[in-house]
């Protein structure tokens, strides 16, 4: 893991060879309310997939299963959310086009709620100082929307166009405490990377482990003080 592993600093002095990785639910995105239980999921299944509500509770226990599963092994692979809804549906012999479960995801996880999500606007600041000061700014997620559809979520919350790149966990792939996870949304040539996040399991420890600069972010009191002082601005 070249590259990972240095001494912190108090000062920034590498400029663009400084990345910064913020995360997304719980520091640049609130949620208001938790997500949906299965029986609202499998609701939104029947009602935007057209299938009826015994085939829809199946699909949504697989789907929930699966993930709950992944989300236990700290180290296993996210398997991509999309695909386990279309290998859901197809096991049951029923096809739906892309565009259609992209829709059912969008219902059922409560993006189309006007008071489910809503973008810190401190974070966001942060996020757009930072990259207006010329470092690389990132977003990092564990998730379960597919990352078309989280685009789409934190352009509609007015989320600043100014990320370099996007981990949404998703599509599949390590998740958040896994060092791999850290790896991809790490990788380049950067001097320094700091990660900025809420949870000290998720985001502080595992990134401390790999030797970068951590932020920790309060959710209820919102304060990136300490993310200026680290850059010296």
């Amino acid at each position: 893991m070249d590259g990972f592993v240095g001494a912190p600093v108090s000062a920034d002095t590498a400029g663009a060879a400084t990345l910064v990785v913020f995360d997304c639910f719980g520091t640049l995105v609130t949620e208001r309310r938790p997500m949906p239980e299965p029986p609202e999921f499998t609701r939104w299944v029947v009602d935007t997939l057209a299938v009826d509500p015994r085939l829809a509770g199946e699909v949504v226990e697989s789907v929930f299963t699966t993930l709950y599963e992944a989300v236990l092994d700290k180290s296993a692979l996210q398997p991509a959310t999309l695909g386990l809804v279309d290998k859901a549906l197809r096991e049951r012999g029923v096809a739906r086009p892309q565009e259609d479960l992209h829709r059912a995801l969008w219902f059922a996880l409560g993006c189309a709620d006007g008071d489910r999500y809503e973008l810190c606007g401190p974070a966001a600041q942060a996020a757009t100082r930072v990259a207006g000061a010329g470092r690389t700014v990132r977003l990092m997620s564990n998730c379960y929307l597919p990352g078309t559809l989280m685009r789409r979520l934190l352009r509609g919350l007015g989320a600043p166009e100014v990320f370099d790149r996007e981990l949404f966990t998703a599509d599949g792939g390590p998740k958040k405490p896994d060092a791999r996870a850290f790896e991809l949304i790490g990788s380049g040539p950067f001097q320094r990377r700091i990660m900025v996040g809420d949870s000290p399991d998720n985001d502080i420890a595992p990134a401390r482990r790999l030797g970068w600069d951590t932020v920790q972010v309060d959710p209820r009191r919102p304060d990136f003080s300490e993310l200026y002082a680290l850059l010296g601005m």
